[in-house]
């Protein structure tokens, strides 16, 4: 049996359909296909989800996996595609769309399965599945309304409805009893349509009404209306008996037309109880087992599908609509507001608690179709915010995104641009767009939702004070590092006035500021305010909360950052081990492992740096900003090992992404050209190297000053430039600013402060001066350590720069 994923139950009563399930078969054989509604019935109806159902049952021993994909909305298709991931054993990527992409890739090359069926289902847009739709040896099936589909994406086959013999076939199959001569008269009045078909059944089978009564009644509703349908008329009977056997039921089916054609959990329908409603739905939904049964006596009534499980209904969208026709616009407006309420109910709240997510995976669907947006209470908007958030909470930035973009249009055409909730909402997209690559756009919406939250609540209002942090990611992102500081200080002042030290939100804030100090190479600062929050952080969550793990993560850069290079490790120890290798804090914890065993001369450096590499590049792509740090700590370690066409390809190609992500004069950008100039130098390319560097100093001066950790490391490797030129004056001159600033910020016995001294002493040719940096090395790095193999030489010490996290 293959592997299945979503895949709907099969129908145990389906008839017919020989030579379509014929022509799927051979058609996909020559690229994807899409079902279609016949000409003659472009609403639907005509069974075409039936079709691909009965189609992945049949050929199932064909496929190693078979993986169904509800495709009607973008952020369930995305995740529905995020569960396939799983079973193709790839690794969760931050952004979602890393993930899609990967699993589009693993299908495209077989990998590890190369007979697959996947069906999209209720793809109406086909830009939509476009970018997910795989190659290869495998096979997509496509359901859609839309006839819109061009040969270049998939090949159309419409689906009519059943030939004669097959309606009869399938009206008898549901009612034996029912004789051939009844079924032909039936089938032939309900134009042999499938959905009117099963209806028809479903009602007889409910209501117990002979063949010539329901026909009767046919005739008599299809006389009422002005142009009646095949469809129109079998809906009006199985609702209408619906409603004369269990009134309530019916109210209850008519919230459900205003929800998605998602699967309609009972929790959401039991979420009703708080609401008020007429007093007969108002005692089922009271309680859940009177919840259960009303929705098994509408699937009975055949006018919604019923899992197997009893969990969730499903409105087929021919059916949602016929209810919405028959309603007064008064009966429309009050049905909506029950049900935006319903969804407000069904809320779990905190969005960012894993636990939470397949509750709002429930509800996330159904925000459109109820047109939640619209809504005018508070606390329905609120749950619009939270799926925003839910969404981004799970990697999916591209739904967050445009949930929130939408929130935010609409609700500042209705609400006003001060709103509480549509600076909420802009926050949100403020974030949501800097995940997927807008920072501009970001940093501009950022600056203007704070300037009206401040005008509009005060500077110490949570939401502010929530915007501000966000406006201070963006002035790291813009490599403002002070900037940042400044406003994440006034925050942390502000926060702590508010909620005090140990509320979660305020060690947030204060992990934001740990990070601006280590930007500013200020790491005694930063480990003094790491070490503060990871003691509150122990004492208020549970052991291995992700937050947790995150200060940990920061206080061993902090040590390595003051050349503690055995303390990062007394830190990590025993803590990585406990999350999944690809989780943030495990991939933090291997490129410090790598930095700092690096440092320590110890062999395996090397490949440490090279397999968290690989995993950075799996989880976050080429792109990501930490990605290109770890390419930078590797080629340090590649660089020493004499390798320096690989270090020069690894900083080369940094150089240019960081170009690229965060623009010329960012100091990342910056710091990796110096690593690179420190390669051409290692190549004796002096005059190439003192060119890059010459640019690079006056850019870190400039962006983050001259004592910067950064700053001083480069401006050590422009002195070797200039000594190599023969500028012996101005290189001795650089080389001894350098130490004297060195150990006023880095400290007197701070490996790369005695690097920059023996530097000096080798140039002065003091050998006083070496002795005491050559003691000063051994304390640091102890005996054996491979520095001493350049010492030996009387070679000049590299100060390699390895990047904090942004």
């Amino acid at each position: 049996m293959p592997i299945r994923g979503g895949l709907p139950p099969r129908n145990p009563r389906f008839v017919g359909r020989e030579e379509l399930l014929t022509r799927v078969r051979d058609m996909l054989g020559n690229g994807p296909v899409v079902l279609l509604p016949s000409p003659d019935h472009q609403l639907g109806g005509t069974g075409r989800t039936q079709l691909a159902v009965e189609y992945a049952y049949r050929h199932a021993d064909l496929y190693d996996l078979v993986w169904w994909i509800p495709a009607e909305q973008n952020a369930v298709l995305r995740a529905a595609l995020a569960g396939l991931a799983q079973s193709l054993g790839l690794p969760e990527a931050r952004d979602l769309n890393r993930t899609l992409g990967a699993v589009r890739d693993a299908l495209s090359r077989g990998e590890p399965y190369r007979r697959w069926l996947v069906v999209f289902e209720n793809a109406n847009r086909p830009e939509d599945i476009m970018p997910y739709l795989p190659s290869g040896a495998g096979h997509v099936l496509v359901t859609s309304r839309n006839p819109r589909w061009t040969a270049e994406v998939a090949q159309a086959l419409p689906v009519p409805g059943f030939d004669r013999a097959d309606a009869v076939d399938m009206l008898r199959a549901r009612a034996p009893e029912l004789s051939l001569q009844d079924a032909d008269r039936l089938a032939a009045r309900l134009g042999d349509v499938p959905i009117a078909l099963d209806l028809a059944s479903s009602v007889r089978t409910a209501t117990g009404w002979p063949a010539g009564e329901y026909l009767d009644r046919y005739d008599r509703r299809a006389a009422e209306l002005a142009f009646p349908t095949p469809i129109r008329v079998a809906w009006g009977l199985a609702a209408d008996a619906l409603g004369e056997a269990a009134p309530a039921d019916r109210m209850l089916l008519e919230l459900c037309t205003f929800l998605a054609s998602a699967p309609i959990s009972w929790r959401l329908l039991w979420a009703a109880r708080t609401l008020p409603l007429p007093p007969e739905v108002a005692r089922t939904v009271r309680v859940e087992r009177r919840v259960r049964a009303a929705m098994r006596r509408i699937a009975r009534f055949g006018l919604a599908g019923l899992d197997p499980s009893g969990e969730r209904l499903t409105v087929h969208p021919l059916i949602r609509g016929m209810f919405g026709q028959e309603l007064s616009s008064e009966r429309h407006a009050e049905l909506q507001r029950a049900v935006r309420g319903m969804l407000a109910a069904a809320d779990p709240g905190d969005p960012d608690d894993p636990a939470g997510w397949y509750r709002y995976a429930e509800l996330a669907p159904h925000l459109i179709h109820s047109d939640l947006l619209g809504g005018d209470a508070e606390e329905v908007r609120q749950l619009v915010i939270n799926c925003i958030r839910f969404h981004f909470s799970r990697g999916d930035h591209d739904s967050s995104r445009e949930l929130a973009g939408a929130a935010v249009a609409r609700w500042r055409d209705g609400l006003g641009e001060s709103a509480e909730q549509t600076l909420l909402a802009s926050f949100h997209l403020a974030n949501a767009l800097r995940a997927v690559g807008r920072t501009a756009d970001a940093r501009n919406l950022n600056l203007r939702t704070l300037r009206l939250q401040r005008e509009v609540f005060g500077a110490d209002d949570e939401a502010t004070l929530a915007t501000a942090n966000s406006v201070g990611g963006d002035l790291r992102v813009q490599g403002h590092f002070g900037q940042a500081r400044q406003l994440d200080a006034d925050n942390l002042v502000r926060y702590r006035r508010l909620l005090g030290e140990s509320f979660p939100t305020a060690l947030r804030c204060a992990n934001n500021l740990a990070i601006d100090l280590r930007l500013l190479g200020d790491f005694r600062g930063a480990r003094a305010l790491d070490e503060q929050t990871l003691r509150h952080r122990q004492s208020i969550f549970v052991d291995g909360h992700p937050e947790t793990w995150s200060s940990r993560a920061a206080l061993a850069y902090d040590l390595f950052g003051l050349g503690d290079y055995a303390g990062v490790g007394a830190v990590l120890a025993g803590h990585s081990e406990q999350v999944a290798e690809d989780h943030p804090f495990a991939l933090w914890a291997g490129r410090l492992t790598a930095m700092a065993a690096y440092r320590r001369g110890v062999p395996e450096a090397r490949e440490l740096a090279t397999a968290n590499l690989a995993a950075y590049r799996r989880r976050f792509g080429d792109l990501n900003v930490d990605t290109l740090a770890t390419a930078v700590s590797l080629a340090n370690c590649v660089r020493a090992a004499g390798d320096l066409t690989g270090a020069h390809e690894l900083l080369e190609r940094a150089v240019i992404r960081f170009h690229a992500v965060l623009g010329d004069e960012h100091p990342f950008t910056l710091a990796a050209s110096a690593g690179l100039a420190g390669v051409v130098r290692a190549a004796d390319r002096h005059a190439e190297a003192r060119t890059i560097d010459e640019e690079v100093l006056g850019g870190l001066r400039r962006s983050v000053g001259a004592d910067h950790p950064f700053t001083l490391s480069c401006a050590n490797g422009l002195a070797a430039d200039l000594f190599a030129a023969g500028e012996a004056q101005r290189a001795r001159e650089l080389a001894a600013d350098t130490l004297r600033r060195s150990r006023v910020v880095r400290g007197a016995d701070h490996p790369d402060t005695v690097a920059c001294a023996w530097n000096l002493a080798l140039a002065d040719q003091d050998e006083a001066a070496q002795q005491q940096a050559l003691a000063a090395l051994a304390k640091a790095y102890g005996d054996g350590h491979p520095i001493f193999r350049v010492t030996a030489a009387s070679q000049r010490l590299e100060t390699d720069i390895d990047l904090p996290p942004l």
